[in-house]
């Protein structure tokens, strides 16, 4: 399943124009460590993600994700190197609570997002985030640039797309319905999963739709309310 190459042609699975996908040691108050993945997927993410964890010696075992999707093969292949490293997933963005202390809000993971966040092997998302797929879009790649299909051949090609899809959702333990749902959503819209959903596809690792909680500590404030803060 990895490096899924298509003969020049770049399935791409985005929601609009973003800025490329940085990588950042997310250190927790509880002494544990994450990594902050944000932005469009690109080509040689696997590469890039695995010199982070090299740069954090082995002591990150979660990635948190918000990202618009990307590169189908790419994403894919970011998705089995977080298997391999046994990583488990988190949709979220960094930003701050009501206190002006750095912590983990909402995020959203769509399109080739999807792939990467069903690879976790615990997968969980922030309150507030949200997940959503639709159809792969097609191009052409050569010689750097890149052109648009006919709508026959782009057809051709999506449903070309599904039996890599249904096979690689199988064996991240996630039902291929949800390839199915994407399929049926046109790649110019984007279909927002439910909480119900989230849990009948197995793209969160519990009997319902359950959210990650700030992995940090959770301590008390003055006012004696509790807040999930990081380091």
């Amino acid at each position: 399943m990895r490096n899924v190459a298509f003969l020049g042609i770049a399935a791409a699975l985005a929601a609009g124009p973003a800025q490329a996908m940085t990588y950042s040691l997310l250190p927790f108050q509880d002494g544990t460590m994450g990594i902050l993945a944000q932005g469009r997927i690109e080509g040689n993410e696997s590469a890039r993600l695995a010199s982070v964890l090299q740069q954090a010696g082995g002591a990150a075992r979660m990635l948190v994700i918000s990202s618009p999707g990307g590169d189908m093969a790419s994403a894919i292949d970011l998705g089995q190197t977080l298997r391999q490293y046994g990583i488990q997933t988190v949709v979220g963005a960094l930003g701050q609570d009501a206190y002006g202390q750095r912590a983990l809000g909402a995020g959203r993971c769509h399109s080739a997002c999807v792939l990467v966040l069903m690879a976790g092997v615990q997968r969980s998302i922030m309150p507030g985030s949200r997940v959503g797929v639709h159809a792969p879009s097609v191009v052409m790649v050569q010689g750097g640039r890149t052109y648009a299909l006919d709508d026959a051949t782009t057809r051709y090609m999506v449903q070309g797309t599904e039996p890599v899809l249904r096979s690689y959702a199988r064996q991240m333990g996630v039902s291929p319905q949800l390839i199915d749902v994407a399929h049926r959503t046109p790649h110019t819209s984007i279909r927002t999963l439910t909480g119900s959903e989230l849990a009948r596809f197995g793209l969160v690792t519990s009997g319902r739709a359950s959210f990650a909680k700030s992995p940090g500590p959770r301590k008390r404030s003055a006012t004696g309310r509790r807040a999930n803060r990081l380091g």
